[in-house]
């Protein structure tokens, strides 16, 4: 996966890593190593989705946390609150 930090997106060496793996790609399918084949199409398409993700951002830029991992927008989400109420009666015995 390509190095995403604070700073702005690094398209070139994330580009460079997708050729890199096409070409190994390409060397593994010749050699008929499907399960090889399979792992790089899966890094391929993970880099290219995050190189798009990239774009979709102001400036190019993705938003990070501050450990430096890309924020996921998933939209609003409500979590209910719910209170138990306390019944009058809790089974407790006087003596």
């Amino acid at each position: 996966m390509a190095t995403v930090s604070r700073r702005a997106y690094d398209f070139k060496s994330a580009r460079e890593r997708v050729m890199q793996l096409k070409v190994m790609y390409i060397a593994a399918k010749r050699c008929n190593d499907d399960l090889t084949c399979w792992a790089l199409v899966a890094q391929i398409d993970e880099l290219e989705q995050e190189i798009t993700e990239a774009h979709k951002g102001t400036n190019g830029r993705m938003t990070v946390g501050k450990d430096g991992h890309p924020v996921i927008h998933l939209g609003n989400i409500i979590t209910p609150i719910v209170p138990q109420w306390v019944s009058g009666d809790k089974g407790e015995v006087y003596a």
